[in-house]
């Protein structure tokens, strides 16, 4: 039976109280086999979470583990490390989800729709040939196909590929 959670939590995210604490900061703290915030993977630089407010099935948000906002001040080795993570988190969504293709992307600065403007983080969104159907179009509502924590647990699956050279 396939499971639908039609997309009414996003207002959580846009009600939510306001706090000064920085989640990508939050899950940096905690160990790497914690369950907490949907992480996916942790080194010491870089974080992979799946987006509790997802704009479609399998979105990660992959972020420096230190607090920052400027692309420009992360050095080559850290911006080297977080691509080699994104190439890494294609690999699981495409074994894991088999999408049609890709939405990857950063926005820096708060006027660029960055809801976290505070700490960089870059979005990998999978897209499906069925991401506009009847449901979508005509009563203008997203339909998730599957609830996060069964994302989750499939695309834990293949974790070892974050730990592949």
């Amino acid at each position: 039976m396939i499971e639908y959670w039609i997309w009414t939590d996003r207002m959580k995210w846009i009600k939510r109280r306001k706090t000064k604490k920085c989640f990508f900061c939050e899950a940096a703290k905690l160990g790497r086999k914690t369950k907490r915030l949907n992480i996916l993977y942790k080194s010491k630089n870089v974080l992979v979470l799946m987006n509790s407010y997802p704009y479609n099935t399998g979105h990660l948000l992959v972020a420096p583990t230190k607090h920052i906002a400027d692309f420009g001040r992360l050095s080559n080795e850290e911006i080297k490390e977080i691509f080699v993570i994104v190439k890494k988190c294609l690999k699981i969504l495409k074994k894991a989800l088999k999408p049609s293709g890709f939405n990857i992307g950063l926005n820096i600065g708060k006027f660029s729709g960055a809801s976290i403007e505070d700490h960089l983080h870059i979005h990998i969104v999978p897209r499906f040939k069925t991401d506009f159907g009847f449901i979508e179009v005509v009563s203008k509502t997203k339909v998730m196909p599957e609830y996060l924590k069964k994302t989750y647990e499939r695309l834990m699956k293949y974790k070892k590929i974050f730990y592949e050279d």
